[in-house]
């Protein structure tokens, strides 16, 4: 279901809250051992059918890694060095590695563009102004986006990193995807634009027509997590999905 304004203003209140407060939810206790200064976002989503579900973003320099909110759970690691994406799986004991791949250009026949939607002002978080966008694609609704410019940036820029590498796999596999859903939505947020409000600062809220949600509901530019959450399993298999891109 599509948020309402009041719905986003009420969720974005509630983080400042948090925030001035000083609530905000650490990262899982670091064990004995070397640990890594990162940068935290916790985000609740919501996709058709489901409940809604935490997703954890640690970031720095070195690594993104996203997961369920604990150490424990399965986890996406990407290694900002080799720009290779690891998706490791403890139920199936095994990692899905993603080598880079060119990113493919926006053909002539994808017109992008972006709206930005006045009033109903949210309140300000850590002294910045929430701004509001749709995205479309050749006139087509595709979603909307609350948004913080200039905040967390590092971390925004990581996001980016991810979704641009995550994308270029994508558009090797576009042939076998059927041409019915090959809308300029999907071409756009999965191929050739991806995470395009990310250029606009970091998103608190996120939402489409199909029922997805996203809501930032925490965030830290100072923690301290296990250095080992950035690495793999030595024990687990690694399958590898397409060869390296020069």
């Amino acid at each position: 279901m599509k948020p309402t304004a009041t719905k986003c203003i009420t969720t974005i209140l509630t983080l400042a809250m948090v925030l001035h407060a000083g609530l905000l939810m650490a990262a899982d206790s670091t064990a004995d051992g070397a640990t890594a200064a990162v940068s935290l976002l916790l985000f609740d989503e919501e996709e058709p059918g489901t409940g809604s579900y935490p997703v954890r973003y640690l970031d720095n320099d070195a690594y993104l890694r996203i997961d369920d909110g604990y150490d424990a759970s399965d986890y996406v690691l990407l290694d900002r060095a080799s720009s290779t994406i690891y998706s490791v799986s403890h139920e199936h004991g095994n990692i899905l590695v993603i080598n880079r791949q060119p990113h493919a250009a926006v053909p002539a026949s994808l017109k992008l563009s972006r709206e930005r939607v006045t009033g109903g002002d949210a309140p300000a978080i850590s002294g910045r102004q929430p701004l509001h966008y749709r995205y479309t694609a050749n006139d087509e609704l595709c979603y909307e986006a609350m948004v913080v410019p200039g905040l967390m940036q590092a971390a925004v820029d990581g996001l980016a990193e991810y979704e641009r590498l995550l994308a270029g796999q994508q558009a090797t596999k576009l042939g076998n995807t059927p041409v019915e859903y090959q809308t300029p939505c999907f071409l756009s947020r999965y191929i050739y634009a991806p995470g395009r409000h990310l250029a606009q600062g970091l998103p608190i809220q996120l939402w489409d027509s199909s029922g997805f949600r996203r809501a930032l509901v925490n965030f830290s530019g100072n923690e301290n997590v296990p250095q080992a959450l950035f690495e793999v399993p030595s024990e687990y298999p690694q399958i590898t999905i397409g060869a390296v891109a020069e």
